[in-house]
């Protein structure tokens, strides 16, 4: 049944487990304009994002930590080379955490649609270098029409989000 000339469906179910990862046309899905796809992969993405940000505040706060306690001379009694690897360590990661931050900075900048037309590519090129050099993303699951495609083995009986 539609409504306005969309489909109607319903609450959108719990894809926090939806594995995009299981065939091509789950992939395919995964990437396509469905509402519920859409709204799964932004989900999705902004977790990644804030854990990504979060894992790079705690290494960002460890830095701070480590290098309060050696200049407050806190490391001077550890053994020979403790304290030196500590702070090695320490300041050889500082870029890469200052890095994994403006990483997801930016990434997480990036809206849906442009992330799933560069993925859409990558995916088309990706086929026909394994030899399907026709290969094109499917018309069916772009635009409005693809709200009337279930997930691939989806089970309509499958509990919707609370």
């Amino acid at each position: 049944m539609t409504t306005e000339g969309h489909a109607d469906l319903g609450p959108a179910p719990d894809l926090s487990r939806y594995d995009a990862s299981v065939s091509p046309e789950a992939y395919e899905w995964w990437l396509s304009d469905h509402p519920w796809a859409a709204a799964e992969r932004t989900r999705r993405h902004a977790a990644e994002q804030q854990d990504e940000l979060d894992r790079a505040e705690r290494i960002a706060d460890w830095i701070a930590r480590t290098h309060a306690a050696d200049a407050s001379g806190d490391l001077v009694d550890r053994p020979d080379g403790w304290r030196d690897n500590l702070v090695g360590l320490a300041t050889a990661v500082t870029p890469l955490a200052e890095e994994a931050r403006l990483r997801a900075t930016l990434d997480s900048a990036e809206p849906d649609d442009l992330r799933v037309v560069r993925l859409r590519e990558a995916l088309e090129r990706k086929r026909r270098l394994e030899g399907e050099p026709q290969y094109a993303y499917p018309q069916h699951l772009q635009g409005p029409g693809a709200a009337t495609y279930p997930p691939p083995g989806w089970n309509p009986q499958q509990q919707t989000r609370a």
